[in-house]
Parts: C-alpha cells; structure tokens; sequence
C-alpha cells in the first residue's frame, strides 16, 4: 500500500537530542496556547530559555517551519503560523469532500482491507486520545486523518496530504489551545468509524461535515471573544 508522506519532521536527518527537545517543546507551547498565532519568536530569549546554542534552536526552527507551524520572513525571524477566520473556513469546506473521497475509496474495496486500516487508525487514536500531554493528543488527531488518507490508497489523495496536514496541524493548534477537550474528540472520531463502517453514505457525509465545518464555525466564534 502507498503511503502517505511523512510529517516534515520526520523526513529530516536525524538530529541530535537537543534539537529534538527544542522541536518538541515547541510544538507544545503552540498546542498549549503558550506561544499564539503570530507571536514573533526571539530567539536570543528562546536559546537561553531551552539552554540551546543559537544554531542548534535555530535547526529546530526551521524544522517546525517545515510542519507548518512556524513562518520565516526576511529580515523578520520566526513566527507563529496563524490561519485568518477565511483560511480555517477554506481549509474545512476543502477537506469535506477529500474525506469524502477518501471514504469512497475505502468502501468500493470488496475486501474490506481498506476498512480494516480504518480501524486500525482508530485503535491507535483510541489509545492516545486520553494521553495526559495534550501535544501526545494533538498529534494522534492528526495521525487519524492521515490514516483515513492513506487507507483509501488514492494516489492524488496522498500527493495532497503535507499540504492538508501542514494546514490541519495550524488549525487544530489553534483550535486545541482555544478549547481542548478530549472527550469531544473521542466521540466524533468514534462516530466517523461508525459511520463509515456502516457505509451509510449520508450519515458519513453528516457526522464528516459536523467534525470539520461545524467544529471550525464553532472555533470561530469562540476566537471571536
């Protein structure tokens, strides 16, 4: 089975633990809220607060630069990524019908092989979904969307994934620090699975356009104040 391709993360060479420890910690002050959408990054306070030296910080930088999370301008350093009310609504009203797509291809194979890595995704969100470290959380979210991706075996589908999963991680980053709320993700993920092992179409497309178009009007208002 083809695969989607790897978070940008993971692509990289391996690195030396102290990056890794900064690319982490990182990626959890943005998940937590810590670090909001468009704080600008000062990397002489950052270094001296990770105890790093100035390239190994600026590695681990460029590194959630290439996740999405992270934006480099000329002349201006690092910023945190921040999806504008437009950009979430595009993204959700985009990922609907891909998902679709993806749940078309699984169901059309009379095996039932591609179902069976459904759930397989879904076991291992399950396990993760009530991790006590909400970037452990946030990355399983993630990791079910691409599992439902890589279940379906659509090749243009896989080519469009570090696209959508770079835009996904920034919304539900955003999403996460506003309002985290494990249990609400357990349920509509569980409900997906169900939906989809049903193969009822209106239902998969309800509880789809719920989780995602819904979530994020709901996100939107909730920015809002």
């Amino acid at each position: 089975m083809a695969e989607p391709a790897t978070p940008a993360a993971a692509r990289s060479p391996a690195g030396t633990p102290q990056r890794d420890a900064v690319v982490t910690r990182i990626r959890r002050a943005i998940v937590l809220g810590e670090l909001r959408p468009g704080d600008k990054l000062r990397e002489v306070h950052l270094a001296a607060r990770f105890g790093v030296s100035r390239p190994t910080l600026r590695e681990a930088l460029n590194l959630v630069v290439q996740d999405g999370l992270l934006v480099q301008e000329p002349y201006r350093g690092f910023s945190v990524t921040r999806l504008d009310a437009g950009a979430v609504r595009d993204l959700a009203r985009t990922r609907v019908p891909l998902d679709l797509i993806a749940v078309g291809a699984i169901l059309e194979d009379p095996t039932g092989r591609r179902l069976q890595l459904v759930r397989d995704a879904w076991r291992a969100f399950d396990r993760l979904a009530f991790d006590p470290d909400p970037l452990v959380q946030h990355e399983a979210h993630v990791a079910f969307h691409r599992g439902l991706w890589a279940a379906s075996e659509n090749t243009a589908l896989l080519r469009l994934w570090p696209v959508t999963e770079a835009l996904s991680t920034i919304a539900l980053a955003q999403e996460q620090a506003a309002r985290a709320d494990p249990h609400r993700a357990h349920a509509m993920h569980a409900q997906i699975v169900e939906a989809v092992t049903a193969g009822d179409a209106a239902a998969i497309e309800a509880v789809l356009r719920h989780h995602i178009i819904d979530s994020a009007e709901e996100f939107l208002l909730l920015d809002e104040t």
